[in-house]
């Protein structure tokens, strides 16, 4: 340190980056506080200096003329340029620790109005740019165990970044990409054409398309007639139900959108007449659950400061139930057969199996789409003029764009096979899922219901088995991780993940617990009418085997994230084929005791009339979900610091914000609907047969109502 670096020499032999160039200007002799007082001067002279070489290689006579306009007024100090240096990355951090989201200040980039003189101003754009760093690689440790978040944390010795600039909007992509290699030395640079944002795109001031417009005036449309409704029609009150009834189709109508009507009956305690009162509360509490889940992985896919964090917890048993939320959405499907399956038999008993399965499909299609279309319609139309940020224009316009190929398939609920590389909603899996097996069970359930136990048990007994099966021989042979895992490289975009797309949503491998749905409504229905009841011996016997096989089948995957590894493909596909067996196992053994009254103080507390509006609203929150996610995602300006603590307050922040969303949803468009396929009905069904229990909106599968459906 006894002497000056002569820096001339040293750069031609070395090439060094931006930043060694700024740790070799403060490694020069100088006297404190001089030093510190020429630091920042110096620093950003070596860094001015190589922007100023890198307009040789620009093309673009315009970039090349305020880059070097923004030069001056930064050595000038002027504030507009000197706000478009700070907004730029100088050198990432923290590399090593994992930090590969390094942002900027996309704000203050594009906030910044670039006056240079009286009528003349430099725009801006923010580019986020992605960057392979050789020689960095993640290190070992950086906590108590393991900070690499990926399965392939180590393999190779480079880094690849997200590194922000605030530069001329008149630079294009290639000019931005080599301003950015000239001035750091690195050459493995990507920067694409839809990686810069101008403070034209941040301010939406784009015209509108057609099918913006469109869904625009259909919204206003829905609005409207809610708004006219609600202070046209009075509050339903419960001594008005025998002049509702006298009612014209008119005023029936405007009760189905008015507000508090909606309200009323989404706060209402349901009606428990055939025990499906618990229902409500294992609804309510799995989609807490799933939405929780939901988050934590956009959270560990997106901006993070330090995502060794999430591979540590995942080797930790008790959070098995956030890494295993597929389960939970098995949860669902087993609820869609059981729900199914119950009220079927119910009908097919009133009307000595005359059903009408058509007329039974095209009011499910009713009940399900409208609400699917309106948020297909706001992706498709709307979505990347909802909000900013560093990550919106590459994620939101990659999700506009499947929307806008994939549309018809959502529609005709084929997505989970037909175009999954390009699925419109990454959640929408479940609807074309749980409607192919809505599709099949009737099929199933005639035969059940003609012909007595001996089909029921040989029927099921055999499509359960080969759903077992089937998963095991998919796993095995195609060498598939045992479920969806958790890594953070591998989760940024999930309808790109090759697990998500090809496997995760396959009816053929999901099947399991809507089978076990099935049966549990077989059971409960032939316990009801023969009022049969379980001793308490055997009770005690089935609660400890459901419990077993329900904790083995959720915890058990924490061991594929501690050693045991996804390379050997034995217990990979034992797992896959197991795991859903035990869950829907525990799950219609949970269901089957507390509907036919053998639940006693968990049942009570399932049926607890704060679960109800939570219970209703778990349709809507499933499509809000999403667009909930990619939001906040999206929009992100700062990494995320995982903890604990952080995590916790992000996921109930979202689980909030989804449910308030689901409510606007369920008020515009879910409950109208509903209300007017009553309307319907009555017209097919004139004389209506007693009413069933209260199921008007059983989670995600909506198979509610069937009662009045068949």
């Amino acid at each position: 340190m006894g002497g000056r670096f002569d820096l001339v020499i040293w750069h031609r032999k070395f090439q060094p980056t931006a930043g060694l160039l700024c740790l070799v200007a403060l490694l020069q002799v100088c006297s404190y506080p001089a030093c510190i007082r020429a630091q920042s001067s110096t620093a950003e002279g070596a860094i001015l200096e190589r922007l100023d070489a890198s307009m040789l290689v620009l093309q673009d006579a315009s970039c090349r003329q305020d880059v070097n306009r923004t030069i001056e007024a930064v050595r000038r100090r002027e504030s507009w340029a000197m706000a478009m240096f700070d907004a730029s990355v100088k050198f990432p951090t923290a590399i090593e620790l994992g930090s590969m989201f390094h942002l900027g200040s996309f704000d203050e980039c594009l906030a910044e109005t670039s006056f240079v003189s009286p009528g003349l101003y430099v725009p801006t754009q923010f580019c986020l740019a992605q960057v392979d760093l050789p020689g960095y690689r993640v290190r070992e440790h950086a906590t108590r165990a393991s900070s690499e978040a990926n399965r392939n944390a180590n393999a190779t010795s480079h880094v690849l970044v997200r590194w922000g600039l605030c530069v001329p909007a008149s630079c294009p992509a290639d000019d931005v990409r080599k301003l950015l290699a000239t001035s750091t030395g690195y050459s493995d640079i990507t920067v694409s054409a839809g990686a810069c944002q101008d403070q034209h795109v941040s301010s939406r001031t784009e015209p509108f398309d057609t099918a913006q417009i469109a869904s625009a005036c259909v919204l206003l449309v829905f609005v409207l007639m809610v708004a006219f409704s609600t202070f046209y029609s009075p509050a339903c009150s419960d001594g008005t139900s025998r002049t509702v009834e006298k009612e014209s189709t008119a005023a029936t109508v405007r009760r189905a959108f008015s507000v508090f009507e909606n309200l009323s009956k989404l706060v209402q305690d349901s009606k428990d007449e055939h025990g499906l009162g618990c229902i409500n509360g294992i609804k309510a509490i799995a989609m807490i659950f799933i939405l929780g889940g939901h988050a934590l992985v956009f959270m560990a896919g997106g901006a993070l400061l330090n995502p060794g964090f999430f591979r540590e917890q995942n080797r930790l048993l008790q959070n098995a139930f956030l890494l295993n939320s597929p389960l939970l959405v098995d949860t669902f499907l087993l609820l869609s057969g059981f729900l199914f399956a119950r009220l079927l038999l119910i009908e097919l008993d009133k009307r000595k199996g005359r059903i009408n399965v058509l007329l039974l499909y095209l009011f499910r299609y009713i009940r399900l789409t409208p609400a699917y279309l309106a948020i297909i319609a706001l992706y498709a139309s709307w979505l990347p003029r909802l909000g900013d940020g560093p990550l919106w224009n590459e994620r939101m316009q990659l999700e506009q764009h499947r929307c806008q190929v994939s549309w018809w398939r959502n529609l005709l609920y084929i997505n989970n096979y037909v175009g999954t590389e390009e699925m419109c909603m990454f959640q929408s899996w479940y609807l074309a899922t749980d409607t192919q097996l809505f599709v099949l069970a009737p099929l199933i359930l005639f035969p059940m219901w003609r012909y007595g136990h001996r089909m029921a048990l040989l029927l099921l007994g055999s499509l359960t088995s080969v759903s077992i099966l089937v998963p095991f021989f998919v796993t095995y042979y195609r060498q598939l991780d045992p479920t969806l895992m958790i890594f953070t490289d591998e989760i940024s975009d999930l309808q790109s993940n090759d697990f998500f797309v090809n496997v995760y949503g396959k009816t053929h491998l999901r099947a399991t617990a809507y089978l076990f749905g099935l049966l549990a409504g077989y059971l409960v229905h032939w316990m009801q009418l023969k009022d049969i009841r379980i001793g308490r011996k055997m009770l005690g016997v089935c609660w400890t085997i459901s419990t077993v096989c329900g904790c083995m089948a959720m915890f058990s995957l924490t061991a594929f994230y501690n050693g045991l590894g996804t390379e050997n493909y034995l217990y990979n596909a034992l797992y896959a084929a197991l795991h859903r067996f035990g869950w829907s196992l525990s799950n219609g053994w949970l269901v089957l005791a507390c509907v036919t009254g053998h639940g006693d103080i968990l049942k009570r507390f399932l049926s607890w009339r704060a679960f109800v509006p939570l219970s209703r609203l778990t349709y809507c929150a499933y499509l809000m979900n999403g667009l909930v996610e990619l939001y906040l995602s999206a929009s992100r300006r700062t990494p995320l610091y995982a903890s604990i603590a952080s995590l916790t307050a992000e996921s109930i922040s979202h689980m909030t914000l989804t449910f308030l969303l689901a409510l606007v949803l369920c008020l515009l468009f879910e409950s109208p609907i509903h209300g007017l396929e009553k309307i319907a009905l009555k017209r097919f069904r004139p004389i209506q047969s007693p009413r069933g229990p209260d199921t008007s909106s059983l989670s995600t599968t909506n198979t509610q109502s069937t009662s009045e459906e068949a």
